[in-house]
């Protein structure tokens, strides 16, 4: 056998945190530091506070703290972290008593996708070691976070008048699509970033997604497109989509398509009407779907347990049918939960609360490190009926690092367990442990001995 080849790794050549592109000035910045300096100084922001999501001081120096804090516990007296415990793993069986399989289908499931530096020069490099634990599969599906557009590439900054642009070069879209001929079967749209070039920004990401056979959810292309289930057959297999964001960052909608894009006011008000989730996953069962998927942008960014309300939120979808609950958007992994629906007690519900960044803006250890799920999608017989279930999940951490080669180095995404094998680099080793130290809050240990 050929002995492996020695790699060198190193920490990703990115900001460590988002402070290298925030630009709060005059008043609004003075009040988020007095602000910042006195929840410091109080002991607050260790823990997880109600906070609704606003352009105002108070949630922007939330924000901006816990971009280089992350905060590693869920909201207090919430017994969120004990009701997720027991799902702090890697492997479900989640077949049904008496469940009679026929065919199986693989399908992948990774989180957001943005403009990373690097990734202009990585292309067919950048997967190559998880390429097939992403594309190796029936059905490939991640977040695209960032747009294509046809003018120019606005640089990323946030100040008191613009959420931040991440904007895709048509070379870095080719870098993150897909790997030596295989790419992502389906991407969602519907995330707050997806009108940082308005009505243009979206329609050229269409036509280049369409180009290259690659569906997409969670925009509408018409109004009729917007009353009716979104529904793809890719490997033989009738999949509901139901895919919405909570935010577009405050930009306005196209003034005659306000439908353009799936939004439901999560985490920007209190109490926000999720029934129309609801009614869109119906509206799947109704039109024959063999599954349904719910697939939402939301919860809180730099945050490793879900919010309360998600909890709730996700239960509900479950028990209107859907067949899995995808998160994505706190640009960290989050712990998942395995819920089974009154409603239906045959079906277990996989809620994968966040998977993280795939690529990242920033290096930070809790934000190169994210899920990729894998589920099994069995059809079979059950109590006389032909079925089509989730019957199993596995999840695999992996990292974003740069790989140092003779010629420079390379942005790659690696399984995590390369985190275990060091680097030779003190200050790197130190890296790779808080990176693993991230993977073990939201998954427990285990991972380490695969």
């Amino acid at each position: 056998m050929n002995a492996p080849r020695p790699r060198t790794l190193a920490r990703a050549p990115l900001p460590s945190d988002p402070r290298s592109f925030i630009a709060f000035g005059g008043e609004l910045g003075a009040e988020i530091e007095r602000i910042t300096e006195a929840a410091v100084a109080a002991g607050r922001w260790r823990t997880p506070e109600d906070i609704h999501i606003t352009k105002a001081a108070l949630p922007l120096a939330y924000w901006t703290y816990k971009s280089w804090n992350p905060i590693v516990r869920a909201m207090p007296g919430s017994g969120i972290e004990a009701r997720l415990e027991p799902f702090r793993r890697t492997r479900f069986d989640l077949t049904p008593d008496g469940f009679e399989p026929m065919s199986e289908r693989s399908m992948s499931l990774s989180g957001d996708l943005m403009c990373t530096k690097g990734l202009d020069d990585a292309q067919d490099r950048f997967y190559e070691e998880v390429s097939d634990l992403i594309f190796g599969v029936d059905i490939a599906y991640a977040n695209l976070e960032s747009t294509l557009t046809a003018g120019e590439i606005a640089a990323t900054t946030f100040t008191e008048d613009e959420t931040p642009k991440i904007n895709l070069t048509p070379r870095q879209y080719q870098t993150i699509i897909g790997h030596r001929g295989r790419r992502f079967d389906v991407v969602q749209l519907a995330n707050n970033h997806i009108l940082d070039c308005g009505e243009e920004g979206i329609r050229t990401t269409i036509a280049q997604l369409r180009a290259d056979g690659v569906e997409q959810v969670g925009v509408n292309e018409t109004e009729t497109d917007a009353m009716r289930p979104r529904i793809t057959e890719i490997a033989g297999l009738r999949i509901g989509w139901v895919a919405h964001t909570f935010s577009v960052n405050f930009k306005p909608f196209p003034a005659d398509k306000p439908w353009i894009v799936n939004m439901t006011p999560m985490h920007l008000m209190p109490d926000p009407d999720v029934s129309g989730i609801e009614a869109q996953v119906r509206a799947c069962r109704e039109a024959g779907c063999d599954l349904v998927f719910v697939s939402l942008h939301w919860g809180l960014e730099f945050e490793l347990y879900p919010h309360p309300d998600q909890l709730r939120w996700a239960h509900r979808f479950a028990e209107a049918g859907a067949d899995a609950v995808i998160g994505h958007h706190p640009h960290v992994a989050q712990p998942v939960e395995i819920y089974r629906p009154e409603s239906d007690p045959s079906r277990t519900v996989p809620i994968l609360y966040s998977l993280g960044n795939l690529t990242s803006l920033i290096s930070h250890p809790s934000n190169v490190a994210s899920l990729v799920a894998h589920l099994r999608l069995s059809t079979g017989m059950l109590g006389g009926m032909r079925r089509t279930l989730v019957t199993g999940l596995e999840l695999t951490p992996v990292a974003l690092l740069a790989e140092k080669g003779q010629t420079g180095s390379t942005l790659k995404l690696f399984p995590a367990t390369v985190l275990l094998e060091g680097s030779g680099d003190e200050a790197t080793d130190v890296y790779l442990s808080e990176v693993a130290g991230y993977i073990d809050v939201v998954i427990g240990d285990g991972w380490r001995a695969r």
